[in-house]
C-alpha cells in the first residue's frame, strides 16, 4: 500500500462514512480543505483509498508554536490494527517542522499518545462524544 498526497475530495468518502456517518457535508468538510498549504494524505490499496488524514493551517491561541491542525484521520474498519494509521500519521508529521495539534476522540487518544502527542487541557464533549485536546511534544 502506498501513501500519496491527494486532494480534499479524495478524503470525503471516508470522512463521511467513518467519522460522521449520516451527517451533513458541513460536518466533514473544513474551511481550509482547499488552502494551498493544506496537506491531505491517503493510503491506497489498488487505487482504493483505505486511510486518510489532513493537516490544516489553523492557529490555536493556546499553542502559538503549533500552527497545524490534524483533522479527519480515518482507516477503513477492516484494516485497523495493521499499522496503517501510524504510517500515515508519521508521513504527515514529517511534512512540517512545526507543532501539530488536534482534538481527538477519547477512545483513540492512546493511538496519539503512542505516536508523540500529549494531552493538554480538559476533556470535553463534541458531536456527542468525549474528546481530548492533543499536541505534538
Amino acid at each position: 500500500m502506498l501513501i500519496e498526497q491527494v486532494k480534499a475530495n479524495d478524503c470525503y468518502f471516508l470522512r463521511e462514512s467513518i467519522l460522521r456517518p449520516g451527517q451533513p457535508k458541513e460536518n466533514w468538510t473544513f474551511a481550509t480543505d482547499d488552502d494551498p498549504r493544506t496537506i491531505h494524505l491517503a493510503m491506497k490499496n489498488d487505487n482504493e483509498v483505505v486511510a486518510i488524514v489532513s493537516l490544516l493551517p489553523e492557529k490555536n491561541e493556546d499553542l502559538p508554536n503549533h500552527p497545524w491542525r490534524l483533522r479527519g484521520m480515518a482507516v477503513k474498519h477492516k484494516l485497523r490494527g495493521q499499522g496503517i494509521g501510524q504510517r500515515l500519521l508519521v508521513a504527515l508529521i514529517e511534512k512540517t517542522n512545526d507543532g501539530v495539534w488536534c482534538t481527538a476522540r477519547k477512545n483513540v487518544q492512546n493511538f496519539y499518545l503512542q505516536n508523540g502527542f500529549e494531552i493538554y487541557g480538559d476533556e470535553f464533549v463534541m458531536n456527542g462524544m468525549p474528546h481530548v485536546k492533543m499536541k505534538t511534544i
